[in-house]
């Protein structure tokens, strides 16, 4: 008879029988896979050296992972899009802020619980008459105008009030005052109207001066 395990050439005829022993008693044989590769199950844990490819689902259970807290200095997160839900407290650093000047017409602050507002303008040099300031005091529950005349020459101011923006409906809320050069003086409408301006009139003189309005919602 030839020796067919040794020296038979043909694949398809070459098999081979796998027992285990479990203690002293014997184990189903290992079955082997349709690929050729044998199927078994690993009980308790295994040291593996080199590269294992693994077919199928690997999972792997660890703990006691040393994750280090993530540093502003190296790193980074960013967010594609979606909400994030943030709980405790959020500090955020920044520095080199590009903050532009507040303006009444965008911008306003609450102080306490009031909202405040604010406007400012000035002239220098002019000679004659002009109106600056035009706000809608109309929802405001307290404001003023302040005024201070930095040049020499002596100017009178005075308020207008009208129902709205149009020139011709504005009239005097009080009669001009006065207001000699290095002279600061406050103003605050006496009758209720929605919109309120500053007049001022120069005399002639060049006048050069301050405009404030600060109000209160």
């Amino acid at each position: 008879m030839p020796n067919n395990i040794v020296f038979n050439p043909v694949a398809e005829q070459l098999k081979t029988l796998i027992h285990g022993m479990q203690g002293t008693t014997p184990t189903p044989l290992l079955l082997d896979s349709t690929t050729g590769k044998l199927l078994s199950t690993v009980d308790g844990s295994v040291t593996v050296a080199g590269t294992v490819t693994a077919q199928g689902t690997l999972t792997v259970t660890a703990s006691n992972l040393d994750i280090r807290p993530l540093s502003g200095a190296t790193d980074s997160v960013t967010i594609s899009s979606g909400t994030v839900t943030v709980a405790g407290t959020v500090t955020v650093t920044a520095s080199s802020l590009d903050i532009r000047p507040l303006t009444a017409s965008t911008d306003s602050f609450t102080l306490g619980s009031r909202t405040f507002l604010e406007d400012s303008t000035s002239i220098a040099g002019v000679t004659g008459t002009g109106v600056v300031l035009m706000e809608n005091t109309g929802n405001k529950s307290m404001y003023s105008y302040y005024i201070t005349n930095t040049g020499t020459n002596t100017i009178s101011i005075k308020l207008q009030i009208s129902p709205t923006t149009t020139d011709t409906y504005f009239v005097d809320d009080i009669n001009s005052i006065s207001l000699a050069g290095g002279s600061i003086t406050v103003l605050t409408a006496v009758k209720f109207m929605q919109y309120t301006r500053l007049y001022y009139d120069t005399g002639g003189a060049a006048a050069t001066a301050e405009f404030y309005y600060n109000a209160q919602v």
